[in-house]
């Protein structure tokens, strides 16, 4: 459960950072493999498809960096 604190900030417990950092891993993964599938590829719809996955992983990776960020540092 994600709780916010007093500074409005959100805390995630430590398995929500670690569920992040997961998904977070394998959205870099995926986005590792669409370039490498583009490179490969000879087909142009097959190549505008890939891309397209491609940019939903980074998409997806962005928002999860920007989650993970968004945590508040807890000494």
């Amino acid at each position: 459960m994600v709780q916010t604190s007093a500074r409005g900030t959100q805390v995630f417990t430590d398995r929500e950072l670690q569920s992040l950092q997961e998904q977070l891993f394998l959205e870099e993964l995926a986005v590792h493999k669409m370039r490498s599938y583009e490179g490969q590829l000879t087909d142009p719809e097959l190549q505008k498809v890939v891309t397209s996955l491609r940019e939903k992983h980074e998409g997806h990776y962005n928002t999860l960096m920007r989650h993970l960020l968004s945590q508040e540092i807890q000494p």
